[in-house]
């Protein structure tokens, strides 16, 4: 019954998007990752993509648990990780209805993300990853990158490496702020490194975290959790320790490897 709700919902979704710009095309694929025609409303039966497959407005595709994809366009990255499901309307607007993914480019763009219940325009350049979750909304996460991220009752915020943003509600509004350890995220996240071809940002993520240390001085909040109503919002948040023994940021990595370790 959800999955029947959730192509519902990708439907209504792909009808307003029909005619966008260029689809993307999957250039890798790994595991199982099947897809459901939207445009076949008769019959909503599932089948499994190819590489070089367009990823058409028409496609709700849904990874399975050791399944990733990655297609590389008009230098722009997008990669879906294991046990996620979106639509691709264009190469610069992408609804995920759960799970996470990750967008990168080098060439500022105007990138359109939505989900079930929020949307919200990024536009400039940079390497950001999103995480669907259970009110509706999303994580949204800039590893590095300049520019802005807006919504129709939030405004305007400037991006910052490191800086998640909660995006929430119909309309849209931002959520609180936390910051990420930008290092523990690059060495445990598989949307990083479990795909064939490096991302072409990498010296750009290793200048935020730098920054990112002489600013903080390598104390962090760290976010773990879920979102399941606007109001609730299941967040676990370490305080700033005054101790600086580097034994003692073992829990923390322990608990933010779980978290960001399953994409």
């Amino acid at each position: 019954m959800l999955f029947i709700k959730t192509i519902l919902s990708a439907a209504v979704f792909t009808a307003a998007f029909f005619l966008s710009a260029e689809s993307p095309t999957l250039t890798f694929k790994t595991g199982r990752v099947d897809a459901v025609d939207l445009s076949l409303k008769d019959s909503f039966e599932t089948f499994q993509i190819d590489l070089n497959q367009s990823l058409s407005p028409n496609l709700l595709i849904a990874t399975g648990a050791q399944g990733r994809i990655e297609s590389i366009v008009n230098d722009k990255y997008w990669r879906l990780g294991s046990e996620g499901m979106g639509t691709w309307h264009s190469d610069s607007k992408f609804w995920l209805n759960s799970g996470s993914a990750l967008f990168c480019t080098e060439i500022p763009q105007t990138i359109q993300f939505s989900t079930t219940e929020s949307n919200a325009t990024f536009e400039g350049r940079g390497t950001i990853i999103l995480e669907a979750t259970k009110n509706g909304g999303f994580k949204f996460i800039p590893l590095e990158g300049k520019g802005t991220i807006s919504t129709e009752k939030g405004g305007t915020k400037e991006i910052i490496g490191g800086r998640m943003l909660l995006i929430l509600g119909k309309p849209t509004y931002f959520g609180d702020a936390y910051d990420i350890d930008i290092m523990l995220l690059l060495k445990s996240s598989r949307l990083i490194n479990s795909y064939p071809t490096p991302l072409p940002t990498f010296d750009k993520m290793g200048l935020a975290i730098y920054i990112q240390e002489l600013k903080l001085k390598g104390k962090y909040d760290a976010l773990i959790g879920d979102a399941t109503t606007n109001e609730n919002l299941q967040l676990w948040k370490f305080g700033k320790s005054k101790d600086t023994n580097p034994k003692q940021s073992t829990p923390k990595k322990r608990f933010l490897d779980r978290f960001f370790g399953s994409d």
